[in-house]
């Protein structure tokens, strides 16, 4: 017995050193990574328009590549993956950064295709038999809008290695509906019970949680929007503005004036609005033959994808060592920063002082994720919890 104890202790001890052994969060490395990816994209990106950094970010289909399908998955694969092996998690991690790097260096060479590749096969592995074991098909739709941005992923750059630019682009600049799609999902599925939860905690009742008539119209009607786009771009466009209303009534009917005691609710909220405007304004674009179509992506990409990114990580990594994010003041003025980043990156295509308002933009699209990244370092000391579920459903 004494010889079976020895062994059970040594086998344990041994397995510490041992990654394989051992389980790791994703949301820990991945959104680590995706803060400090955040912080130095957007600096590089306007260093790079004065001949200063990678060549591929002066040019504004290599920058918003980076932006949806480097950022981006970077944030899903941390908010979805949850608990796994160490070791699974570093390759999926390798991947991630060794496509980043080959695509500032040669967007369209073979090592950025190969790595790309690797990671969103590996990631799409991973996560879509667990997404499709969903009992509702609005759960199950998450399925296809992932599988098809990983397929994208690989698209965009082949279509760049054969030299077939408008493809390309057109590629990425549609894509922006899938993943303000996502947000809509995610960002209803985090707000809806956090909501009703500060609602049960007044001695009120929230009746519009998930509005599952709601999320089943944004999800059809985005859909149709993103397969008419090549053939009826104009009646893309007013089934775009149709889902930012749908999105603005969802937000309206969570009734968050009632939870001004909760910052972080707020935030969350504004996220979302931005998200509904965003929409709006593209599909208006759309209709407008593609007149400021970039202010509306920004609405988007900064307002919207930025505000929920940031927001999303300090949620998730507070919950997880139980602490409340709602007693973090640092969500407000991260929040803060990412709104300034998105007005002024708007106004900038208006405006007379571009160069400057750029400048103000990435600065406090920088600033937000810093204070994003400090909140995941400090969260390091605090108590671990046990790894049996996904991070995100604590949300």
């Amino acid at each position: 017995m004494t010889m079976k104890m020895n062994t059970a202790q040594s086998g344990n001890g041994s397995s510490r050193y041992l990654p394989g052994e051992t389980r790791a969060y994703a949301h820990r490395w991945f959104f680590t990574a995706a803060c400090i990816y955040a912080a130095l994209i957007i600096p590089l990106t306007l260093l790079a328009r004065h001949g200063f950094g990678p060549a591929v970010l002066s040019v504004p289909t290599g920058h918003a590549f980076e932006m949806l399908f480097g950022l981006a998955p970077a944030l899903i694969a941390g908010y979805l993956l949850g608990p796994m092996p160490a070791r699974r998690l570093v390759w999926f991690l390798c991947f991630w950064l060794l496509a980043r790097i080959a695509g500032l260096i040669a967007p369209f060479a073979w090592p950025a295709l190969v790595f790309n590749a690797l990671f969103v096969i590996l990631f799409a592995r991973q996560l879509l038999p667990r997404l499709w074991a969903a009992k509702k098909w609005r759960n199950r739709s998450l399925v296809p809008l992932l599988g098809l941005i990983c397929a994208i992923t690989i698209a965009v750059i082949l279509a760049g290695r054969l030299d077939e630019y408008l493809l390309h682009r057109y590629l990425i600049d549609e894509s922006v509906q899938l993943f303000a799609l996502l947000m809509l999902f995610i960002g209803g599925r985090m707000l809806a019970p956090a909501a009703a939860g500060e609602f049960y905690r007044q001695g009120m009742e929230l009746g519009a949680r998930v509005q599952p008539n709601i999320e089943a119209s944004l999800i059809i009607t985005i859909a149709a929007a993103y397969l008419l786009a090549p053939v009826a771009a104009p009646f893309s466009g007013m089934l775009l503005i149709l889902c930012g209303v749908l999105a603005g009534i969802r937000l309206f009917r969570w009734q968050l004036w009632h939870c001004l005691a909760r910052p972080d609710l707020i935030c969350l909220g504004l996220g979302y609005g931005w998200l509904a405007l965003g929409l709006i304004l593209l599909g208006w674009a759309k209709l407008d033959g593609g007149s400021h179509f970039s202010t509306a992506v920004h609405a988007i990409t900064v307002g919207a994808l930025g505000t929920l990114a940031t927001n999303v990580i300090v949620r998730v990594t507070l919950l997880h060592v139980k602490q409340y994010p709602s007693r973090i003041p640092q969500i407000v003025i991260m929040t803060g920063f990412m709104s300034i980043a998105a007005v002024t990156r708007m106004a900038a295509d208006f405006s007379n002082y571009r160069e400057t308002l750029l400048i103000i933009a990435a600065s406090g699209w920088s600033i937000a994720f810093l204070f994003a990244l400090h909140v995941l370092l400090t969260s390091r000391t605090a108590p671990r919890v046990k790894p049996t579920q996904n991070p995100s459903t604590n949300s």
